[in-house]
């Protein structure tokens, strides 16, 4: 999958450099945050890749670096779903040809929603938008649904919002999966992700502790459960196999391991033994 970063595209725009064969035939795309991806943005990705294949169009997202979880909240926020590298192999797997990759700021915060759009359309060849019904863009959110139906049919691009994915009634989001993780729900965030939830340890160290592996809850951007003990699957260079995952207030801890394992690359969440 070929990246993108959103000066690029602003300098596409500005003629300061050319448009980028991927952008030759025009682009089928959906934009957001996608701090997870989950199941909800299965369905954006499926409408991406129909119309692509459909018009020969080339499938893509505009998406942000750091998950915007934290920007977005007003009081106590979990953690985020997934790492960058998390999100991109997932949104990749789904078929997806391009990211075009945007580093929030306040500059960028400040452009309107139409002139965003109209940069889509200018600086990657958008075609076609698929978009959830709550998605909204530009300053302040004025941009949503109505607005994004009424450009596309001035730009003479298709734009499509299907219908909100429900998992036992309630819309999947990844606020709801967030929620779900802290409380310890893994059965149901493993539902909505439509895989197993992943912590990236590449970046964390796991310190020796009598027979178990420590490590402090503050080295990890993503969510956790709040508390309890799970199953769960430890994946190191060359070695993968279960143990125990504890989560304490200012801890995590690892038992159960068969090998004298440091260097963890992740731990995927199998089970819930106690919340």
């Amino acid at each position: 999958m070929i990246r993108f970063t959103w000066e690029e595209i602003e300098s596409v725009i500005a003629g300061k450099r050319d448009v980028p064969d991927v952008f030759a035939r025009g682009t089928a795309l959906t934009v957001g945050n996608f701090d997870g991806p989950h199941i909800g943005h299965d369905s954006l990705f499926a409408l991406v890749r129909a119309e692509a294949e459909k018009d020969g169009l080339t499938p893509g997202v505009v998406a942000f670096k750091q998950s915007l979880g934290a920007f977005k909240s007003e009081g106590f926020y979990e953690g985020d779903l997934s790492t960058l590298a998390q999100r991109l192999s997932v949104i990749e797997a789904r078929g997806m040809a391009f990211a075009i990759l945007i580093d929030f700021s306040d500059k960028f915060g400040k452009i309107e929603g139409r002139s965003f759009l109209s940069m889509l359309v200018h600086g990657c060849g958008m075609k076609f938008i698929a978009e959830g019904w709550d998605f909204r863009c530009g300053y302040r959110g004025a941009y949503g649904m109505k607005e994004i139906r009424a450009f596309s049919l001035e730009s003479g691009i298709v734009s499509e919002f299907p219908e909100p994915t429900l998992y036992k009634g309630e819309r999947v989001s990844s606020s709801l999966i967030r929620l779900r993780i802290f409380e310890g729900d893994i059965r149901s965030a493993e539902a909505m992700l439509g895989r197993k939830y992943v912590l990236d340890c590449s970046a964390s160290v796991w310190k020796k502790d009598g027979c178990a592996l420590t490590a402090e809850r503050s080295a990890f951007a993503q969510v956790l459960p709040e508390r309890g003990t799970y199953g769960v699957r430890v994946i190191a260079d060359g070695y993968t196999a279960e143990a125990r995952f504890t989560a304490e207030s200012h801890i995590l801890r690892l038992e159960n391991l068969q090998k004298d394992v440091r260097h963890i690359k992740a731990v995927e969440f199998i089970r819930t033994i106690k919340e």
